[in-house]
């Protein structure tokens, strides 16, 4: 894993910072020794260093605020993408029924008694275009389903906790 490149900009701040003091220090240094030296010539005044100083900490703080902040999103976002598509066991789950009804774009299955609590019972479902339905290692349609065919269904639940169907497959003939 590399520097990150917001320590750097953070690093570059300061140094700016530090110097913007510093260079301010001096002019106004100087510029009181010109005041002391010649009284007969008015001389602008100039803001006493401690407002300059506290000025430029309150930029340096709002900077490092906003970097702070990018950079966390960054970092979380980043995790968050990497995490996405890490699967874990419970993220993929199978169970068999039978078909009750097919319709146009959606079915109606019932759970059989070999699942899990669960998976008993009646469930409608939406088939999109994504879902993928086999006869052996045959893509088949929807529509090539019939009321009492046995199926297994393949459940994909992602990282927001929506569960859809990844897959149907058509057990017998």
């Amino acid at each position: 894993m590399g520097f990150p490149i917001y320590f750097f900009a953070l690093f570059v701040i300061l140094i700016i910072f530090v110097a913007t003091v510093v260079v301010y220090f001096q002019v106004y240094k100087r510029h009181i020794n010109k005041a002391l030296d010649s009284t007969d010539v008015k001389r602008t005044s100039m803001v006493p260093p401690k407002k300059v100083a506290i000025v430029m900490t309150i930029i340096v703080l709002l900077i490092g605020i906003l970097i702070s902040y990018f950079a966390g999103y960054v970092n979380a976002y980043k995790d968050y993408e990497e995490d996405a598509w890490v699967l874990s066991a419970s993220d993929i789950q199978t169970f068999y029924a039978e078909v009750k009804e097919v319709g146009e774009n959606s079915i109606l299955v019932e759970g059989i008694s070999l699942n899990d609590e669960n998976y008993r019972g009646e469930f409608q479902y939406d088939i999109w275009e994504e879902v993928s339905i086999y006869r052996q290692d045959a893509v088949i349609q929807l529509s090539d389903l019939s009321d009492g065919d046995l199926i297994s269904i393949t459940l994909f639940t992602d990282r927001t906790g929506i569960t859809d169907i990844f897959k149907i497959q058509l057990l017998a003939d």
